[in-house]
């Protein structure tokens, strides 16, 4: 099936689109050595999470075993298995969950990690708090855009040519929009 997709979307995005492919950690090793390699003909920027996020052996053979990049780190809480990770030569791209990491030091932390590794580190989600982080890692590469969480902000970051532009307000350059916070609040 993944296959036949890609040759799909390739087919109707041409050459110069960038694509990647999430497989929210839907194979095994053998299954992403496999498929990914036939991938390989539609010229993906990355494979995202092929295998269990917690499976570093595995994660290893496909990183070696493939042309197409491996990025995967999303599903990891704290610091320690980005270091396991990459002790392992486990991934190619490291993602790193603001939430998940523990906050901005910590993704901080993964970042600088990553850059020991010569390895690029991408956002997942929160693109409003880390276009700060990439922005300030000189191994920092994507910010993961998901425009419905710009609703609870009076406006959205501005992207000019493919490129979050950095708001120059104090902070985070972030002013909540407080009538359309309502529709979040939840009683507990």
């Amino acid at each position: 099936k993944e296959i036949a997709r890609m040759k799909t979307m390739r087919e109707a995005v041409g050459p110069d689109i960038t694509l990647m492919l999430d497989i929210n950690q839907g194979w095994d090793v053998n299954t992403a050595i496999n498929i990914g390699s036939e991938l390989a003909q539609y010229d993906l920027y990355w494979l995202e999470d092929p295998v269990n996020h917690q499976d570093y052996q595995g994660l290893a053979r496909v990183a070696d075993k493939l042309v197409t990049p491996v990025a995967a780190g999303e599903y990891h809480y704290g610091i320690e298995p980005f270091r396991t990770m990459l002790e392992n030569r486990s991934i190619d791209i490291v993602m790193v969950d603001l939430l998940r990491a523990g906050g901005i030091t910590q993704w901080m932390k993964v970042a600088h990690m990553a850059e020991a590794y010569n390895l690029p580190v991408v956002s997942h989600l929160a693109t409003e708090i880390l276009g700060h982080g990439i922005a300030a890692c000189p191994n920092g590469q994507w910010v993961e855009h998901m425009p419905w969480t710009f609703a609870m902000f009076t406006e959205e970051p501005l992207i000019k040519e493919g490129m979050m532009v950095m708001p120059s307000k104090p902070g985070l350059g972030l002013e909540f929009d407080e009538d359309n916070l309502v529709r979040y609040k939840h009683q507990g």
